[in-house]
C-alpha cells in the first residue's frame, strides 16, 4: 500500500504520493523535467510546481493538469510545496540504523 500525505486546500483534502510512473506520465502532460524538480523543491518553475502537484494527486477522481494548477496561488504556494515535500519524503527509504559503537577493548597490563 502506497503511503500518502494530505493536502487540505479549497475545502477538499487531496491524497498525494509519488512513484516513478506517475512522474513519467505527468512529465509528458506538464512538458518539463519533474525528476530534476524533485531534487530542488525550493527552486521550482511554475510548470514544475504544477506538474509535481498533478503527478502527486492520487485522490479519485483525478484532477486534470489545469485543475491542479488552479489550486496553486500566491496564498497556497507554501501549503502546496510543504505537502509535496511530505509526499516525496514518504518515498525515501528509512535511514539505516547506525551501528552501536564498539566497546573499548580492555586494557592489558604490562608484563
Amino acid at each position: 500500500m502506497q503511503k500518502t500525505s494530505s493536502l487540505k486546500i479549497d475545502g477538499q483534502t487531496l491524497e498525494l504520493a509519488y512513484d516513478f510512473n506517475l512522474i513519467a506520465e505527468a512529465e509528458d502532460a506538464a512538458g518539463c523535467n519533474l525528476l530534476a524538480a524533485l531534487e530542488n523543491l525550493q527552486d521550482l518553475t511554475a510548470m514544475q510546481l504544477r506538474g509535481l502537484l498533478f503527478a502527486a494527486i492520487v485522490s479519485t477522481p483525478r484532477l486534470t493538469l489545469l485543475e491542479a494548477g488552479a489550486l496553486i496561488r500566491v496564498n497556497t504556494i507554501s501549503v502546496v510545496t510543504t505537502a509535496l515535500a511530505d509526499a516525496y519524503n514518504l518515498t525515501l527509504p528509512a535511514p539505516e540504523p547506525k551501528p552501536e559503537p564498539a566497546a573499548p577493548a580492555p586494557e592489558s597490563s604490562p608484563v
